[in-house]
């Protein structure tokens, strides 16, 4: 069912009015709640005294707020990345307004039961209008409503590929019309039977521009040599619409940040998170935690080890050559499940798989429950590992999956972790096919893309409430 209203002209064409409206609306509706819920009633304090309070509270929301990145289009972006943003800005309003208030010894006129209701109940009503709204927008656009028009320039394979991902994301409102290339579809190619047919070369695509109206054109590289990226460029630049380039080179993970050199515009790809304070907050995190931990599991930790000793031939704690930061190899410690040892670079090394006739009775359940990584808390106190981050794969596995995919060897811009995003996606364990391994490194490369201490918080709960996995084997 598709739906056409006025609304959705409204915010195709005041979509960025309405963000600086609810730029202006948020700190109104604060200070609102704060005079409703917050202000004291029987304190002696004048009116002078309430309304500097209430034009700090409006200032101060009014300021942090729109630095956490709310006023913008969450079209591409995720909702819980948004929740997550507001949630953050709100607490460093709350900070910022504690902070004065205590400065100028006024927080004690301020009930703590009034003011931990006002906090809620704007952080709850925020969230409505902000992710909500969202929520409620998406929905719109499920059923027809804000919709972009879409034409697209590229080979048959390419416009399948984008045409694909259009239907699988239907909140996005953006709708293929037409599509164009050098070349037809070749026959007996799988071709979607909802998506357009090919509507010609670059001749048909500017004489269907002329009859046609349409929000954007989407272009990809042409690789016939009849026409060229630079050429095509030219063309596009002529039509009096937004035009995207979408290359079809590009990889998961990559950052796709513009920047100037001189002059010279160019794209960062794969850069790693380079802010210095971060990193160091992040290793005295992990310096904290894996000193903790070893001194709490150290009794059970030894019984463990008494048990793969005893149990099976073998030393107790297995050592393996894997690739750290900036792919330096290190050597990571786990507790022996195998009845072999083999070297990290043996060519031929085999994964773990399901049934492995390899792996110990006792090795089988501490692999069930990722027992055998927590020797690597050692790893991480000295500085190999982190707590979170991609987890390091055998060296002669790198050797093998770094020529097959595309980025492979940029996880190693960051520290390898002992759990990652990886492992809390389902991702863990062996990697039967290419495209499991590439699942795997997509989602280590947007660990990286989209790091914070937030995020690595997040993933080591997920983590231990799910230390059983049946993938681990």
């Amino acid at each position: 069912m598709r739906i056409a209203s006025p609304l959705a002209g409204l915010l195709r064409a005041y979509g960025d009015d309405l963000y600086r409206l609810q730029r202006l609306l948020d700190p109104l509706l604060v200070t609102g709640l704060f005079s409703l819920l917050a202000l004291p009633r029987t304190s002696p304090s004048s009116t002078s005294e309430h309304l500097a309070a209430l034009l700090l509270v409006g200032l101060v929301t009014a300021f942090i707020l729109p630095q956490g990145r709310l006023y913008q289009s969450y079209r591409q972006s995720s909702l819980f990345t948004l929740l997550r943003r507001l949630s953050v800005s709100w607490l460093l309003v709350l900070s910022a307004l504690f902070t004065v208030a205590y400065s100028l010894k006024v927080s004690a006129e301020y009930s703590r039961i009034a003011m931990l209701h006002w906090s809620a109940l704007c952080w709850l009503s925020l969230a409505l209008l902000h992710v909500g709204g969202r929520k409620i927008l998406r929905w719109y656009r499920i059923r027809g409503g804000n919709s972009r028009s879409v034409v697209y320039w590229g080979s048959a394979h390419s416009a399948a590929e984008f045409f694909h991902r259009l239907q699988a994301s239907p909140y996005l409102g953006l709708r293929l019309v037409a599509w164009f290339s050098e070349l037809p579809p070749i026959p007996g190619e799988p071709y979607p039977e909802a998506m357009p047919r090919w509507g010609g070369n670059l001749t048909a695509l500017s004489s269907w521009l002329n009859n046609h109206q349409v929000d954007q054109l989407v272009f990809s590289d042409s690789y016939t040599g009849t026409t060229s990226t630079s050429e095509l460029i030219r063309l596009f630049g002529d039509i009096c619409m937004p035009v995207v380039y979408a290359p079809t080179w590009a990889a998961p993970g990559m950052r796709f940040e513009l920047k100037w050199v001189g002059g010279q515009p160019c794209i960062d790809l794969w850069r790693p998170h380079d802010l210095l304070l971060d990193r160091q907050f992040k290793r005295l995190l992990d310096i904290i935690f894996s000193f903790a931990a070893l001194l709490l599991l150290a009794p059970f930790l030894v019984l463990t080890a008494f048990a793969v000793r005893f149990t099976s031939p073998g030393p107790a704690l297995f050592w393996q050559d894997r690739y750290g930061l900036d792919g330096r190899r290190f050597r990571i410690a786990k507790l022996r499940t195998m009845s072999v040892l083999e070297a990290g670079d043996q060519p031929g090394l085999r994964q773990a798989t399901r049934d492995d006739p390899r792996v110990t009775p006792v090795g089988s359940f501490l692999r069930h429950w990722s027992i055998d990584e927590l020797p690597q808390l050692w790893n991480v106190l000295k500085g190999d590992m982190s707590i979170v981050g991609p987890r390091p794969h055998a060296v002669e596995h790198n050797e093998y999956f770094r020529q097959l995919i595309p980025g492979y060897m940029q996880r190693h811009a960051f520290k390898p972790g002992i759990t990652g995003l990886a492992q809390v996606q389902g991702l863990r364990g062996s990697t039967p096919t290419l495209d499991s391994m590439r699942r795997r490194v997509a989602a280590d490369l947007e660990y990286q893309r989209s790091w914070s201490l937030a995020g690595d918080l997040k993933i080591l709960l997920q983590t231990l409430l799910r230390l059983r996995s049946p993938n681990a084997f």
